[in-house]
């Protein structure tokens, strides 16, 4: 068949097809392709094209010449046969895409997905009692029955959201995009507050002196009795960095990995400890703290950072994926701040100080060589 040789031709063959795909999927009418005339067609899009060059979402290099005019005629008529040869618009209209939500996990294993439309919700354990309150994108466990045994409940925040959980005690911990946060339904007396974190989140405790909150990110425990902190655990970085806003806090290993050269570190208001996972010690240095806070405005900061690691960063404000093909960019180092900019924005400021191509489909972008 004409279209499955032309696909296997090449990897850029497949893309334009995907891209048609994508347009007939999203409703567009394609059916008119097969009377286009090739020049006049590609004149056409030459001409859209340089007048709307700054506003168009996919960045091309255009040159004068007629073989890509010809290679993507081809592959507008290639689409148009498969969709005359096919004829079956239901399948694809159906097809819908589900947004990964906020997802709650109970202690016996039962998961919730919080609704993206129902705003105000109650928490119910197992047995009907009442655990906790949504409230947008909070969740409120002060003022819950209390269960008399230690219940620990898992939120999960997806890439390109945030959301945050006052805990029993009324202390206030905001989670960063790709988070999770294992907490308990409500602290013991007598026992300490400890909760277990995977990904960023911006911590407000309550103060107990008799009761200290411990934050545990990997072989790292944080330890305060009240203070305001921010903790940067994903599990793909190297460091487990600690900002501490005011209070104090000591860093030490977790129990299950303390030896006889354990030692610990109290780091100080206006400081980030960076804790190495391997060697299980921290370095200290005095920072500006809004710079690892301004996560909570919506905001994104980006200091002396490599490409490599911006793309991590990008894909979980944004919710997107990212497939790198130009490996020169990924040690450009750069130093931005990204506030109400769209992910095209975003990118278009980096081609300007670094000239690339890329194309978006959906959450998924490429960056081309």
């Amino acid at each position: 068949m004409k279209l499955s040789e032309w696909l296997l031709a090449s990897e850029e063959n497949q893309n334009i097809y995907q891209n048609i795909e994508t347009f007939y999927r999203k409703g567009g009418d394609i059916s008119g392709l097969a009377t286009l005339e090739v020049h006049a067609a590609w004149e056409k899009v030459l001409e859209k094209h340089l007048a709307r060059k700054k506003q168009s979402r996919v960045k091309h290099i255009i040159r004068s010449t007629y073989k890509y005019a010809a290679v993507l005629l081809i592959a507008l008529m290639a689409g148009y046969a498969y969709w005359n040869y096919n004829n079956a618009p239901d399948a694809i209209a159906n097809e819908k895409i589900e947004d990964e939500g906020i997802v709650i996990v109970f202690d016996n294993g039962e998961k919730i997905k919080l609704s993206s439309e129902k705003k105000q919700e109650q928490l119910l354990d197992k047995d009907g009692n009442r655990i906790g309150e949504r409230n947008g994108d909070q969740l409120d466990y002060s003022g819950k029955e209390n269960l008399g045994e230690l219940v620990y409940n898992t939120l999960s925040v997806p890439n390109g959201r945030r959301f945050d959980i006052v805990l029993s005690d009324n202390s206030h911990v905001y989670l960063n995009a790709g988070s999770s946060l294992r907490y308990p339904v409500n602290f013991i007396p007598g026992k300490k507050r400890q909760v277990f974190l995977e990904g960023e989140a911006f911590f407000e405790v309550s103060e107990d002196k008799e009761h200290p909150f411990v934050v545990t990110s990997g072989n790292m425990d944080v330890q305060v009795l009240g203070t305001k902190f921010n903790v940067n655990a994903y599990p793909e970085e190297t460091n487990i960095n600690t900002v501490l806003v005011e209070g104090s806090v000591q860093l030490n290993v977790t129990e299950d990995e303390k030896n006889a050269n354990s030692s610990s570190v109290l780091l100080e208001p206006g400081h980030i400890a960076h804790w190495d996972k391997d060697s299980k010690s921290a370095k200290m240095e005095e920072v500006d703290t809004e710079l690892y806070t301004s996560w909570m405005q919506g905001k994104l900061v980006l200091r002396g950072m490599r490409f490599k690691d911006i793309m991590k960063k990008l894909e979980r404000h944004y919710g997107v994926s990212i497939q790198n093909k130009n490996k020169e960019l990924e040690n450009r180092v750069f130093t931005a701040t990204f506030d109400v900019e769209t992910i095209e924005e975003v990118l278009n400021t980096f081609v300007a100080e670094t000239d690339f191509d890329y194309f978006i489909e959906k959450d998924q972008i490429t960056i081309l060589e």
